[in-house]
């Protein structure tokens, strides 16, 4: 599994145009360092929902639209999303060799994208919950991930649900400051996960927040741009 840089360059296609304007390069160069076809990646087509699709090498190239997350059993086929705050979450069964990429963004996290993809993993490749390791990558830290009451309501309910249950002694994650509320979706997904069956250690988190190393990624919140530049997460067996 691995996340461009910003050094890689923007990875989103928005039109054709787009193409012009260097993205088809940068993925390519990005791809080549990772010795992967372009021809065998399979991407998402992002929506902010919770659509999660089962793809094959017959969908190599691909981009499978009306998704925010993709699973597979192929050997030689890689899976790819792009971010710019949102999680990149790796996901893999190394008994049945089930990869799996989720576009973790708050809608999608409170449209429980997580259970149903853990379902579709027990359902379709009988992965135990138990076996599945994750690894939730750079993202939007609840240092700069500010909501206004419209979003805080989605999770309200999350909050006092079964999801916190046994984890009282962790700090929230909703923060007050200042009169002022922060999410924390890293928290959000790590205690989704713990609840769905996963072992805490299976799951990963990436301390980096994408807001606040400008340098390194980019972020929508941060440089609120006309046209949004991306990372792209990419996870496959070769």
């Amino acid at each position: 599994m691995s996340l461009s840089a910003k050094k890689d360059g923007p990875m989103k296609y928005f039109d054709e145009s787009a193409r012009d304007k260097g993205v088809s390069k940068n993925r390519e160069i990005f791809l080549n360092k990772l010795g992967v076809d372009a021809k065998k990646v399979v991407s998402a087509g992002l929506v902010h929902g919770n659509n999660i699709e089962i793809v094959g090498k017959e969908n190599g190239g691909e981009k499978i639209v009306g998704t925010d997350g993709l699973l597979t059993g192929e050997k030689n086929l890689f899976l790819s999303i792009t971010v710019a705050d949102c999680l990149p979450i790796f996901i893999y069964d190394p008994e049945n060799q089930v990869i799996g990429l989720i576009h973790g963004g708050w809608r999608s996290l409170a449209r429980n994208i997580l259970a149903l993809t853990i379902k579709k993993l027990t359902d379709n490749f009988n992965s135990p919950p138990k076996n599945i390791l994750v690894g939730i990558g750079p993202g939007l830290g609840a240092c700069h991930f500010k909501v206004k009451d419209d979003v805080l309501k989605e999770f309200t309910p999350f909050r006092n649900s079964k999801f916190l249950t046994g984890f009282k002694s962790s700090p929230s994650t909703i923060i007050r400051k200042n009169k002022k509320i922060f999410l924390d979706l890293k928290k959000i997904a790590k205690i989704q996960l713990l609840n769905l069956g996963l072992k805490k250690e299976n799951i990963e988190i990436s301390p980096e927040c994408t807001y606040c190393l400008s340098d390194k990624y980019f972020s929508y919140r941060r440089e609120k741009p006309k046209e949004i530049k991306t990372m792209m997460a990419i996870i496959g067996r070769k």
